[in-house]
């Protein structure tokens, strides 16, 4: 069985699944849905058409490379970036493939309900988008990386934030934060990073940036701030109801988890001992949550991890 697999390829989380396929015994083949090398990076920035124009190209070039009738699953992850015509080619090249879509965005972010009549099944992390388009709900996961990851809690009041800074609102929510955890006796241990981008509309917005990279950190030093916290701060983009990567992440991972996110009370994982939700600038209940023993430490939430995404997005037995 073999499967075309077309993605946004994010850190680690995409080469994961495509782990996860071929664990299940599928013959996968990934290919990014947007080429990485810098010239078309700036060619995305400056010359809208032109890399429209290249992009197609691309595109097709990936549905050519491969024979007419010999993959049995195509799975995205994402589809705005590729044109009605590329999709209805590749449709017509494997015509009884299944084809899957899954879209770890909002519709708001990304309006990909065009898409949906090309797709045999399509899934959403968005509770309300798979409400309202109709769709499949399937939450985000937590990698094996994290199934792994040290529980020990050397200190119960220990928070730790590791974060892209996409907007300024975040970096002063998490500046709060940090002067709160000073003034209440909460080590907490941070790491921003932001883009040119990011960092340009921080200084428009009057912020000048401190201790924010533009590097990531590196996987070892995550690790390190992950199994020396008993919690993590989270800050939640408002415009989606579904859940991040990282509150997943350190579900599994046995963390508590601080954000604003008010969505996560209906979600069946959500438990009083595991999640405490802000209101804007009043973290005056983070010291009470942080000393509430958790009810089961040992609990590992399997349903939500990486193996279990992949096996529900092709349909295999879980």
């Amino acid at each position: 069985m073999k499967i075309l697999f077309i993605g946004f390829g994010y850190h680690e989380y995409t080469n994961a699944i495509n782990t996860e396929f071929e664990m299940l015994g599928f013959q996968s083949y990934f290919h990014d849905i947007q080429p990485g090398k810098l010239h078309f990076k700036i060619a995305r920035r400056l010359h809208g058409r032109y890399y429209q124009s290249f992009l197609d190209r691309y595109h097709k070039s990936i549905i050519d490379s491969y024979d007419v009738g010999t993959i049995d699953h195509v799975v995205f992850l994402q589809v705005h970036q590729m044109s009605f015509a590329n999709l209805v080619h590749l449709r017509s090249r494997q015509r009884s493939a299944t084809f899957t879509l899954y879209n770890w965005d909002a519709v708001t972010t990304h309006d990909y309900r065009p898409y949906l009549e090309f797709f045999d099944r399509a899934f959403t992390f968005d509770p309300r988008d798979a409400e309202e388009l109709g769709i499949g709900y399937l939450p985000l996961f937590a990698t094996r990386r994290y199934q792994s990851a040290d529980i020990r809690r050397h200190d119960p009041m220990s928070v730790y934030f590791i974060g892209n800074i996409v907007n300024p609102e975040r970096y002063r929510v998490v500046r709060a934060f940090e002067r709160f955890c000073k003034e209440n006796g909460i080590r907490f241990e941070l790491f921003m990073s932001t883009t040119l981008h990011g960092w340009t509309s921080m200084r428009q917005a009057g912020i000048r940036p401190q201790n924010v990279s533009l590097r990531q950190l590196p996987t070892s030093r995550q690790d390190k701030m992950i199994s020396n916290s008993a919690a993590v701060f989270d800050f939640a983009n408002h415009a989606q109801v579904g859940f991040t990567m990282r509150v997943m992440e350190n579900l599994c991972a046995g963390k508590k988890i601080i954000t604003n996110n008010i969505n996560v009370r209906q979600a069946p994982f959500y438990r009083e001992d595991r999640f405490l939700v802000y209101d804007g600038l009043d973290f005056s209940k983070v010291p009470a949550f942080l000393g509430l023993p958790l009810n089961d430490p040992e609990a590992d939430f399997s349903l939500y991890h990486v193996q279990n995404f992949a096996a529900h997005l092709i349909g295999a037995p879980i």
